[in-house]
């Protein structure tokens, strides 16, 4: 509650309030560190003993509770997370400070009541943040699911609340065992996670879970749906895959629990240009697994990212070089597309694989999506 109080007391006179979602729910955040004392932290850095991570749970909350709530607000990113984002950014031609003074708005709850939402998880790029993709985790949240993006320290750059901070960016991707190693790791942080969630194997359509992820994030989501049925539907965005999943698809499901997937690439990356997207692909087809392959046109890798919103809403000028990295769509359109079939997709694997809607074709309303599968 101190925290909370601190908050909501802090002066916020000098930093931009970001958008809030455009569905019909708001949004509650909490963070929190999880620690998973049955590992040893895998990367074997002096500075953390057991597996740790950090995650953002983004909760739905409904309007008609707007009376028992306030709003609060945080950093977008900490003034560390801000740093080294800018140094990774720079070499791409990206001005310093891009993601500084921004505040995330959310809203703290004293009448919340039991609901229960379904359950998604994302994994971020590698190399980046979890922050990166707040603002598409509570575009989803808004359209009624519990998001928790998850952090992968020392692959990913996290910030602890005692001040310790993972530096990421630890994998050789020239190296398949480097890959492959960091790859386990993640799987084994998402599926603690669904243990600390409470999520048990064989439990109902209604209580299992999703997955998407950025880049990297995207092929840990499907590494992970290869170990473990209770992620029942999954989204890669623009993420190369990795592992025995390209050969073995989700790896036959046990009998009476179904999984589908979802490959969505930026302009130009398809099964044309990727061959594990490919081979992927035909070994779901050969499952009798629901897939779809999408692309984005006008897209780059990190348009699937909050950073073309960002860039749009604090008015930053890029050079051709940053402005290609980015990608050509308008922020707030690609959270728009981004939710849109993210939340059908959701509900078509919660009503049983029924009901296609956006996915059944391409839509005069989303003329950017292409539908390649």
């Amino acid at each position: 509650m101190l925290r909370i109080l601190l908050l909501l007391l802090a002066p916020l006179c000098c930093a931009l309030d970001l958008p809030i979602p455009s569905g019909p729910y708001q949004f509650t955040l909490n963070d929190s560190e999880l620690i998973d004392t049955s590992r040893k932290d895998p990367w074997g850095k002096d500075t953390i003993e057991y597996r740790r991570l950090m995650i953002s749970r983004f909760d739905p909350l409904p309007l008609d509770t707007s009376y028992c709530a306030v709003n609060a607000k945080v950093d977008y990113m900490s003034p560390n997370i801000s740093a080294a984002m800018d140094s990774i950014f720079a070499p791409l031609g990206f001005p310093a400070g891009v993601f500084e003074g921004l505040d995330l708005v959310y809203q703290v709850s004293f009448c919340r009541g039991n609901e229960t939402w379904p359950i998604v998880l994302f994994s971020p790029g590698f190399n980046s943040t979890r922050n990166l993709y707040s603002l598409l985790a509570q575009e989803v949240t808004s359209q009624g699911y519990t998001v928790i993006t998850i952090d992968h320290p020392f692959d990913t750059n996290v910030e602890f609340p005692d001040g310790t901070f993972a530096v990421g960016g630890n994998v050789n991707f020239s190296d398949t065992n480097s890959i492959l190693h960091a790859l386990d790791i993640r799987v084994r942080d998402i599926l603690f996670v669904l243990d600390t969630l409470g999520i048990e194997h064989n439990a109902p359509l209604n209580a299992s879970a999703f997955g998407f992820g950025g880049s990297f994030g995207g092929a840990a989501i499907a590494a992970a749906m290869l170990n473990d049925t209770r992620l029942r539907g999954g989204v890669n965005l623009d993420g190369k895959l990795f592992g025995k999943v390209i050969t073995t698809g989700l790896g036959r499901p046990q009998p009476g629990i179904n999984q589908s997937f979802i490959l969505w690439g930026a302009s130009g990356h398809n099964r044309s240009s990727e061959p594990e997207w490919g081979t992927f692909y035909e070994s779901l087809k050969r499952e009798s697994i629901y897939e779809r392959e999408l692309g984005l046109l006008n897209a780059s890798h990190i348009t699937f990212s909050d950073l073309p919103l960002v860039v749009d809403f604090t008015g930053t000028t890029l050079p051709a070089k940053a402005r290609a990295v980015a990608g050509f769509l308008p922020g707030r359109r690609v959270l728009q597309i981004l939710s849109g079939y993210l939340s059908n997709y959701f509900q078509f694997v919660l009503r049983g694989n029924e009901g296609e809607e956006l996915l059944s074709g391409p839509s005069k309303d989303y003329p950017e999506v292409l539908f390649l599968g």
